[in-house]
Formats: structure tokens, sequence, C-alpha cells
């Protein structure tokens, strides 16, 4: 059965890994922030766009070790799926339903610096 649930990200790690354990589970979560970039048709400068925060979810034990050694910072390649849940909050006394979308990892290695990077 092919997966056409597939998604690719390289980004930066904002945090150290985060590991959960209960008795039923363990996982880790990571903080990756990634931000686009356009160049200035005036000063000719690239220029970043707003940053987006996206939470990554590990399950594979060689996987959660492995993120343990990144460190914040640290410039990352992710493979997985996009997951989502739902959950309800109260707003002025109304409940509403969100929904929340999470990346769970089946791949996790360094990425290449960018080439801004790299030319520094």
């Amino acid at each position: 059965m092919a997966n056409n649930n597939t998604v690719k990200l390289i980004g930066f790690l904002g945090a150290e890994t985060k590991v959960i354990e209960s008795e039923s589970k363990t996982f880790a979560i990571l903080r990756l922030a990634t931000a686009d970039s356009y160049k200035d048709k005036e000063t000719e400068e690239w220029k970043d766009k707003a940053t987006i925060w996206h939470d990554v979810i590990l399950f594979s034990p060689a996987l959660i070790e492995e993120a343990k050694a990144y460190e914040k910072g640290a410039r990352l390649e992710i493979n997985g799926s996009l997951n989502y849940r739902d959950f309800k909050v109260l707003e002025d006394g109304k409940e509403f339903t969100k929904r929340e979308a999470s990346i769970i990892a089946y791949k996790v290695k360094q990425a290449p610096p960018k080439k801004e990077q790299a030319n520094a």
C-alpha cells in the first residue's frame, strides 16, 4: 500500500528534545522552526518570512535516542506524516473544537547548512 501522507521539513530545532514516558509508551517531541525567504526587489537582499513552529513526534526508541543528541539550533531534516488531533477549548463560556497538526517522524537527520551559512 502506498503512503500518500508524506511530509519533509527542513528547519531549526527550537529547544532540547522533550522525552515523555508513561506506563504504556515513551515518545519524544521536537519543536522545529521553519521560515521561507524571498528576495527583496529593491535591495536585492534575501529576507525571511514569519517563522512557523512545527511539533514533531518520535515513537521509535532509536530515533528518540538519536534526537537527544541534537542541540537547540541544529538544522534538521524530518521525514514523516501529518497527524491531526481534535481537542476542546473553552472560550468566553463557549466550548469549541480545535484541530492541531503534528508530524509523526520516521526519519530525522542533520541537514546541511543553508547556502548563506556555508558561504559565510
